[in-house]
């Protein structure tokens, strides 16, 4: 089956990732078949070719949960919403740990 991921690049805490197309059982670094886009975490920019993503997803290739995330911010389209659950935050704020 095929995926649609991130495979990080980058020198050390300067992360940089491409959206990349690749076999589900492969390693994200090592032998993708198309890259399809770039996330940026430090600059919060994501550039991708959408309509290939669609393409690919119709076809039957599956996005992992943060890609899916990631389609589904930049485009607010149905189609990547399926793939992810929606989580709520259960963090201690700052408050409640004074009390």
């Amino acid at each position: 089956m095929l995926t649609i991921r991130l495979s990080r690049h980058g020198r050390s805490k300067r992360p940089f990732y491409r959206v990349v197309l690749t076999e589900h059982t492969k390693p994200a670094k090592s032998g993708y078949m198309q890259v399809l886009g770039s996330f940026d975490p430090l600059k919060h920019t994501f550039e991708a070719d959408i309509e290939t993503i669609k393409t690919l997803i119709k076809n039957g290739a599956k996005p992992s949960e943060r890609m899916a995330k990631l389609l589904y911010q930049a485009t607010k389209d149905e189609t990547f919403q399926k793939f992810f659950v929606e989580r709520e935050r259960k963090g201690v704020t700052k408050k409640e740990k004074k009390d």
